[in-house]
């Protein structure tokens, strides 16, 4: 059976860009000749179909855009003036070895204490494939367990799984708008607070200060996603500056997203992918998570999303 052909009308913005840039590069590699007067006009020519059909794009590619976030691409990222301005520099590991050897006793009488949280990894380290978003969630909702047991009453962080963002324009001046799902919101509020949000989940909405997580099967290709998300969360929340993750569950990286001034794009700062390690038990042939001093221990990603 033949692909099934689809019409101009059905091409997302993105799309109808793509392929109006090829059909212009096909336009262009053919030559027309000047034919005497003499002769005949033809029929319409296939050169003549080209100009009809960058016609009808250009036409459709004027419209505003409705991207979902499933959608984006660095494309995306460039319409919307969504700029990277380097690495996210963490602090020296001198510092963050004390803070997260601090961290570990945080907590140590609660459901997810330290200890708890390693043996659940380790749990899953045996007993899940690291191949699949099932699993990767399983290791995510682990570490957001174990930061909440880490904040002091009378706070607490509450975790919304999949909130949704309404439409909203990344740039002020185009009617373009971006929107869809945030994997992962956590906010910290007073108990108080926190026992009306388990019954009626916040939404993304002003005064709401929220650490927002995306989940991820391979973080680079999925960034643009992770950062229309943000660049959206920003513009609901009415702040210029806003935190997050993108994570497969076991490889992190921590973005800051500045929103311009003048409400016509973004800046990003993404830091370099912290990966938590398994080792081999010495025992047996299983897998194990302990406590260590390097970076690639799991209290440390932990101590980051307690802190937002």
């Amino acid at each position: 059976m033949p692909p099934k052909k689809r019409k101009i009308s059905s091409l997302s913005g993105l799309e109808l860009d793509l392929a109006l840039a090829q059909v212009k590069k096909l336009r262009t590699s053919f030559i027309v000749e000047e034919l005497p007067e003499s002769d005949p006009a033809p029929d319409d020519t296939f050169t003549d179909l080209l100009d009809n059909t960058i016609a009808a794009l250009e036409s459709r590619a004027n419209d505003p855009l409705s991207l979902p976030f499933s959608a984006a691409d660095d494309a995306a990222l460039s319409r919307f003036n969504i700029v990277s301005k380097g690495l996210l520099l963490l602090r020296p590991w001198a510092e963050l070895r004390s803070a997260v050897v601090t961290s570990q006793a945080l907590g140590s009488d609660q459901l997810w204490s330290n200890d708890a949280m390693y043996r659940h990894l380790t749990f899953l380290a045996n007993s899940f494939t690291a191949k699949n978003g099932t699993s990767a969630r399983m290791v995510i909702d682990t570490l957001f367990f174990r930061s909440t047991a880490m904040v002091p009453p009378p706070q607490k962080i509450i975790v919304v799984l999949e909130n949704q963002v309404p439409a909203v324009q990344p740039r002020q001046s185009e009617p373009d708008t971006i929107s869809g799902i945030v994997d992962y919101t956590a906010v910290v509020v007073d108990s108080k607070i926190a026992k009306a949000y388990i019954h009626r989940p916040p939404s993304i909405k002003k005064d709401l200060i929220g650490f927002f997580v995306a989940e991820a099967i391979d973080l680079e290709a999925h960034l643009p996603q992770a950062l229309l998300e943000l660049v959206a969360c920003a513009k609901h929340l009415g702040r210029s500056h806003i935190r997050g993750a993108l994570t497969t569950g076991f490889e992190w990286c921590f973005i800051i997203v500045d929103l311009d001034a003048d409400s016509e794009g973004a800046k990003y700062w993404v830091s370099q992918v912290i990966v938590w390690m398994t080792e081999q038990s010495k025992t047996s042939s299983e897998l194990i998570v302990e406590p260590t001093d390097k970076a690639s221990d799991p209290a440390l990603i932990a101590a980051i999303l307690r802190h937002g």
